[in-house]
C-alpha cells in the first residue's frame, strides 16, 4: 500500500516544478510580445512555442491562458493563438486604476522592506539610470521589469503582487510600442526617484513621486494619441 505522506511532497514537487515552467514560458512568450517578435494579429500554435521555448505543452497552456487573461492573446479553436492589439483607451484605463495602487505599493514597500529588498532595489535603480541614458529599447525594458519586479517583492503581499504584475504587463507592452527613446531620460529619473524614497523610508516623498511619475505618463499618453490622431 503506497504511502500517502510520502507522496504528498512529491506531488507539491511536481506542482511547484510546472509552475515554475509556467513562469518561465509566460515570461518567456511574454517579451516575445512586447518585443514585438509576435506582432498584433500574428497566429501561433502550441506546439510551435513549445518547441521555440523547449518545454512540454502543458506549461505553455498554463502562459497561454494567464496572456489571455491580461488581453495579450486570442485563443481560437482549431485556428491557433492570435496576438491582440495595442488598445490606447485601455492603456489609460490601466493608468487610472495603476496610481493609487502604485501609491499603495510603495506604502507597503516602506514598511516591510528588509534589507535584502532594499540592496536589490538600489542595484537596479542604477541598472535603470543607466538604461535610461541609452537609446537601447530591450535594455531600458527590462531594467524597468526587474525595478518593478523589486518594488512587487518588497511588498511582500502577495495579492497586490499578482495585480501589479498584470498592469506592469500592460503598460510595459503599450511603452514599448510608443514611448520615444528620447523620454527614456526623463521616464528614468522619476522611477528612480521612487525608488530612493522607498529606500530612505519617506512615505510623503515617494508618495509624491508616484504622483510625478504619473502626470508625466498622462502627458506622454496624450502627446502619442494626438500623433496618432494626426495620421
Amino acid at each position: 500500500m503506497p504511502n500517502r505522506a510520502t507522496n504528498r511532497p512529491m506531488k507539491r514537487e511536481k506542482v511547484q516544478r510546472l509552475q515554475s515552467l509556467a513562469d518561465r514560458a509566460f515570461d518567456a512568450i511574454e517579451e516575445m510580445i512586447v518585443g514585438g517578435d509576435l506582432v498584433p494579429g500574428a497566429l501561433v500554435s502550441e506546439s510551435e512555442l513549445s518547441q521555440i521555448l523547449k518545454m512540454g505543452r502543458t506549461p505553455i497552456r498554463e502562459a497561454i491562458a494567464r496572456l489571455k487573461f491580461i488581453g495579450f492573446v486570442n485563443v481560437h479553436p482549431r485556428r491557433g493563438i492570435s496576438v491582440s492589439g495595442v488598445d490606447v483607451i485601455r492603456h489609460l484605463q490601466v493608468l487610472e486604476v495603476r496610481r493609487p495602487l502604485e501609491e499603495s505599493l510603495v506604502r507597503h514597500a516602506i514598511e516591510r522592506a528588509n534589507p535584502d529588498d532594499l540592496a536589490e532595489l538600489a542595484r537596479v535603480s542604477r541598472e535603470v539610470a543607466q538604461a535610461g541614458k541609452s537609446d537601447d529599447r530591450i535594455i531600458y525594458f527590462r531594467a524597468k521589469k526587474a525595478l518593478h519586479d523589486a518594488q512587487v517583492h518588497a511588498t511582500h503581499n502577495d495579492v497586490l503582487a499578482g495585480t501589479m504584475r498584470i498592469l506592469h504587463a500592460q503598460a510595459r507592452r503599450f511603452w514599448w510600442t510608443y514611448e520615444p527613446t528620447e523620454s527614456f531620460p526623463k521616464a528614468s529619473q522619476l522611477h528612480c526617484a521612487i525608488t530612493e524614497h522607498v529606500i530612505l523610508r519617506d512615505r510623503e516623498k515617494a508618495v509624491e513621486a508616484v504622483g510625478e511619475l504619473f502626470e508625466h505618463l498622462e502627458i506622454l499618453t496624450k502627446q502619442i494619441i494626438d500623433r496618432r490622431q494626426k495620421f
